[in-house]
């Protein structure tokens, strides 16, 4: 209201000096020139409501960031400081209790520093640090390697991953776009029942590679579909083993396939699955 009341003022006294300058030539292009620079003032003056609106979002994000990221170490650190202090205060406790709290403890702590991670993650491409280190080559291999590391998680879950994939070459960051599919795939897994099947598959056309990850779990609410992909959101959909979700993984997916000039969509129906694709430029 300020601004707009100055702005008011000034446009006042230019009527005024119009008014009284009409027979002076060089008082007009004067006046011109004025209004020229009083246009490009409440420009600038916009510009920077809008930055300041930005600010204000930029810092409601990070509170969030640091509100949620506070909540979800929080437990996991109690775990620990606790079957710590079990383990201490019984020196003399059996062999096999005590490798079971260890196991809880090293459990605990992966997730913990999975999430670290995610939130270092979050943290470089929100501030635009995502670095890559693109080269040429075998996108099925890669998927392939990094599939048959979480055979064993599903394997706990009695449930079964098909691979389907041809040749393709494309340029990629291996560790990133591993990533991707480390994501996509523990969370097929991570959201399906057990007896269940997820299909990888790798396809390529003239123009674009396709990574597929298609799932028979619990599918996704058509209302919620659009915060699939949002940094901290949470879904109805709940992992169906207890496992931890903290809303970082699907964020981070696309944050990576933007960098690779790729695209990554979904489809979802409630009781029948979800198909996420990842479209890759190709060489």
């Amino acid at each position: 209201m300020a601004k707009e009341h100055i702005f008011g003022k000034e446009r006042d006294f230019l009527n005024e000096i119009q008014k009284s300058g009409n027979d002076k030539p060089d008082y007009g292009v004067l006046v011109k020139e004025y209004k020229k620079l009083l246009k490009q003032s409440e420009r600038l003056v916009r510009i920077s409501d809008r930055q300041q609106l930005e600010l204000i979002a930029l810092n409601e994000m990070k509170n969030k960031f640091v509100g949620m990221a506070a909540h979800d170490l929080r437990n996991p650190a109690a775990l620990v400081s606790g079957f710590s202090d079990v383990l201490l205060s019984d020196p003399d406790m059996d062999g096999v209790e005590r490798a079971e709290l260890l196991g809880i403890i090293h459990e605990v702590s992966e997730s913990m520093l999975k999430l670290l991670g995610d939130l270092l993650d979050v943290s470089a491409i929100e501030s635009g640090k995502l670095s890559l280190e693109p080269t040429a080559g075998r996108l099925d291999e890669m998927v392939g390697k990094r599939v048959e590391l979480l055979r064993n998680i599903a394997d706990q879950k009695s449930i079964t991953i098909k691979l389907d994939c041809v040749p393709t070459t494309v340029v990629f960051d291996a560790d990133r776009l591993g990533q991707v599919v480390d994501n996509l795939v523990g969370n097929a897994i991570k959201f399906s029942q057990s007896n269940t099947e997820i299909t990888v598959s790798v396809l390529s056309t003239p123009e674009h590679a396709f990574i597929n990850v298609a799932d028979q779990g619990q599918g996704i609410p058509a209302n919620e579909i659009g915060k699939v992909f949002g940094t901290f959101e949470r879904l109805s959909v709940k992992p169906t083993g207890g496992e931890k979700s903290h809303g970082l993984g699907m964020a981070i997916v696309k944050k990576i396939v933007i960098a690779h000039k790729g695209q990554v969509s979904l489809e979802s129906i409630v009781g029948k699955g979800t198909t996420f694709t990842v479209q890759l430029p190709t060489p």
